[in-house]
Formats: C-alpha cells, sequence, structure tokens
C-alpha cells in the first residue's frame, strides 16, 4: 500500500480485506484493489508494484486497463481491478472510508458499495458475505 500511495495511484480496497473496517471480518487469500481507470493512473500502479518488489516485465502498463490483474509472487495474492460490478469507480472513490492498513492510511470501500459489489458478482461466497454485511446497515 505504501508504494502506491508513494506513486499517487487512484485506489481503494474493495473485498473482504474491507469487511473489518465495517465490523464484519472474513479469511481471504487476497487483497482486492480497485484502481482509477485511467492510462496515468495505470502507469502509476505499474510502477508501484515494481518499487514494491513485483516482477511486472511480462505486463504492459496497458494491461491493467483492460482486465483484473492477478499478481500471484508473494505469500497474499493481490489482485488489480479496473472495474467491478456492480459499481463505477468514481462513485466509490466518492464514497471512500478512510482508515489504516499495517500502519498507513489508505482507502476502503464504503459498506453501502461492498454491498453493491457482492450483489453483483452473486457468487456463493458473495452471497454469504451478502448476509453478514447487509446486518451492519
Amino acid at each position: 500500500m505504501k508504494s502506491l500511495k508513494e506513486r499517487k495511484v487512484d485506489f481503494v480496497i474493495i473485498g473482504a480485506t474491507a469487511f473489518p473496517v465495517h465490523g464484519y471480518a472474513r479469511a481471504t487469500l487476497d487483497i482486492d484493489i480497485f484502481i482509477r481507470p485511467t492510462e496515468a493512473n495505470a502507469e502509476r500502479t505499474w510502477w508501484a508494484l515494481k518499487d514494491f518488489g513485483y516482477d511486472v516485465t511480462d505486463i504492459e502498463k496497458i494491461e491493467l486497463l483492460k482486465k483484473k490483474l492477478l499478481i500471484r509472487q508473494y505469500a497474499v495474492e493481490t489482485d488489480i481491478h479496473p472495474f467491478v460490478k456492480g459499481v463505477s469507480f468514481e462513485k466509490v472513490w466518492k464514497n471512500k472510508v478512510r482508515a489504516k492498513f499495517y500502519g498507513t492510511f489508505v482507502y476502503f470501500a464504503c459498506l453501502a458499495d461492498l454491498i453493491k459489489m457482492k450483489k453483483a458478482a452473486a457468487r456463493p461466497k458473495d452471497l454469504e458475505d451478502l448476509k453478514y454485511l447487509r446486518k451492519l446497515k
């Protein structure tokens, strides 16, 4: 997260990593990061990933705008999302919540937007998450 902040990447943490900010926690194997889908932000994201130590030599910067990028090089997997079902980056950015993540202040999706994302994804684990997230409203 520190590399993303230092490179001034516009990003919001989504998915299960964002749940504890709202009072619900469950185990997860990855960190989902929703980035502003612009060429400039994709370039900053690419450099931040490189700064962190990810091997990005086979990744074209423009790929960060085309589809979800799965990075599986460390114990904690990282998923970079240029778009997410059920929401737009602009609305998620407008409604973001600021909180600490391992000592660094970052932005997380608000509860209402997490619910929209989970509802739109509609996988079994998303529907299970919805049961708990809706109780937090």
